[in-house]
């Protein structure tokens, strides 16, 4: 735990060439949830509670978020145990071999018929059951 709190407090990158793609994505939907956070908090100024309009605590608090989870995206990234898991996720991305346009379209029209299949399938036992609890006077 000492070490988490002390890497998050450092200014250096770790690997800094390895994973970038990975890193910068992760970092930046990091920071989407907490911007969508603070956006969320700037909102409760409009709740209509005249304290908080009065003394904007709604957006200080939003400010707050912002400026932490700048931080905290930036950093987390460039922790040591982290950034290896990244780095390996990219390098295990690069080795997966992605379907072509074709095969992802049958793909898709077979799972497809597969569900409806199953839905169709569920109905029928569904009616079923319904019948016989009807018939032994159940319902």
């Amino acid at each position: 735990m000492y070490d988490f709190i002390k890497e998050l407090f450092r200014l250096r990158r770790y690997k800094n060439n390895q994973g970038r793609m990975i890193r910068r994505l992760t970092m930046f939907g990091i920071w989407l949830l907490f911007a969508a956070g603070a956006y969320r908090c700037s909102l409760m100024a409009f709740a209509g509670v005249p304290v908080l309009n009065e003394t904007g605590a709604p957006y200080v608090l939003a400010l707050v978020i912002v400026v932490f989870g700048v931080w905290f995206g930036y950093r987390i990234v460039n922790w040591a145990k982290f950034a290896d898991f990244l780095i390996a996720v990219e390098a295990e991305m690069v080795k997966v071999s992605w379907p072509g346009q074709t095969e992802l379209y049958s793909s898709t029209i077979v799972v497809l018929a597969v569900f409806a299949l199953f839905a169709a399938m569920i109905y029928i036992f569904d009616l079923v059951w319904v019948l016989l609890f009807k018939l032994t006077g159940v319902v």
